[in-house]
């Protein structure tokens, strides 16, 4: 191994070593309260180290987002891959309960997704990192569109705008997580996560049918 190769190795590492334990620091105690300071603390770095990958609080949040943007697009490219054997009722119904399993299994990648959708991250990372984010953002959506069109075009869907129609899904299921999240909603509704989410996705599928 070259020295070149050794030193771009050695600065992957102490690159996912930062992400590491910013990844700590913001899933325990939040995604505003700690600073680069707190970051390079838990890494065991100094705070010069952590520019030197980095260039804000922010842009190691938006990392962390696409870590968490990943993780949500892999499983539900998961459930669309034998996607043949499946009406597009079906593969709605997978889409919609994988985007569910997600936030089940990542409650704090979710969190973060959720805090970035509120935030003015845009205005504090660069305009690059932002379109990867735009970008791994709007895949789980075409997905979902596709899915949306496929339905159309078989006649199963009366829709007129596939896209319109799949924000809409995810728009009322999204609503579902989030209004959920807290118990004393839950109590309120009188239902759990689980079963509030199925009746939303049984409404919205009736909805795509009936047009």
């Amino acid at each position: 191994m070259s020295t070149a190769q050794r030193r771009a190795r050695e600065k992957a590492q102490r690159r996912r070593e930062i992400l590491d334990a910013a990844r700590q620091e913001f899933f325990e105690r939040g995604f505003h309260r700690p600073t680069v300071d707190d970051v390079a603390a838990r890494a065991e770095v100094s705070k010069g180290t952590i520019y030197l990958y980095f260039e804000s609080r922010e842009e190691i949040l938006a990392h962390l987002l696409l870590e968490g943007l990943d993780l949500l697009v892999e499983q539900m490219k998961a459930v669309c891959s034998p996607a043949p054997a499946t009406t597009a009722e079906q593969a709605v119904r997978q889409l919609a309960l994988a985007y569910l399993h997600f936030c089940q299994a990542h409650p704090s990648y979710f969190r973060l997704i959720m805090a970035f959708d509120r935030g003015r991250f845009e205005e504090s990372i660069s305009s690059e990192l932002h379109q990867q984010v735009l970008s791994q953002s709007l895949q789980g959506l075409e997905l979902l569109a596709r899915t949306v069109k496929r339905g159309a075009e078989a006649g199963d869907f009366h829709v007129d705008d596939s896209w319109q129609a799949a924000g809409s899904v995810w728009a009322a299921l999204n609503g579902v997580l989030v209004l959920m999240a807290h118990p004393l909603r839950q109590q309120l509704l009188r239902s759990d996560l689980e079963t509030m989410f199925e009746a939303t996705l049984d409404l919205v599928v009736r909805g795509l049918k009936d047009g």
